[in-house]
């Protein structure tokens, strides 16, 4: 486990916490300005990709993949689903409801997707060859390393839980 011996002395350009909340901050500033007009939101791109890649999933894996919850989930499927960018039918595991994106939502994303390209390329427009990669690489251990720490919080019966085939699809990964 890696310390800093001189915590009382760190400056915030030391705390990688507030780093990752400041590009974080930046990417969606950047994002925004490319989506003013659309009448659609960075959120929106998320749900429809996801839906796309995990056609039936539940509003619960949908607001997990949203760092949310379901009502968030919830929330963005109804918008969209309003927008006719998607629908809803039986899930995954025959129960509930599931989410599927509708030839518009294709032709919606399609768009959305254009434009974060371009956003893409700002955010990167200052790293050198190899760089985006290694920053992507740890940015995925980082958010391991946060899972890890969540995972040993959890309590053993959310851990059988999401061992179990329905509890693996709502976690909520996405790549």
């Amino acid at each position: 486990m890696n310390t800093i011996a001189a915590v009382g002395a760190m400056k915030l350009a030391d705390i990688v916490g507030y780093q990752l909340d400041m590009a974080r901050c930046a990417a969606l500033r950047s994002v925004h300005r490319l989506l003013d007009g659309t009448g659609l939101r960075p959120a929106d791109t998320t749900a429809l990709a996801l839906i796309r890649e995990q056609p039936g999933c539940s509003q619960t894996v949908l607001g997990r993949a949203l760092a949310a919850n379901r009502s968030v989930g919830m929330k963005v499927a109804s918008r969209l689903e309003a927008q006719g960018l998607l629908t809803r039918a039986e899930g995954r595991d025959g129960r509930s409801k599931g989410l599927y994106i509708t030839p518009e939502g294709e032709r919606k994303l399609a768009e959305l997707l254009d434009l974060h390209g371009e956003a893409e390329i700002r955010l990167a427009a200052c790293l050198e060859p190899g760089e985006r990669g290694e920053l992507l690489r740890l940015l995925n251990k980082v958010q391991q390393a946060i899972e890890d720490e969540e995972a040993e919080l959890r309590p053993a019966s959310a851990i059988r839980s999401a061992d179990s085939p329905a509890g693996r699809e709502n976690t909520g990964h996405h790549a």
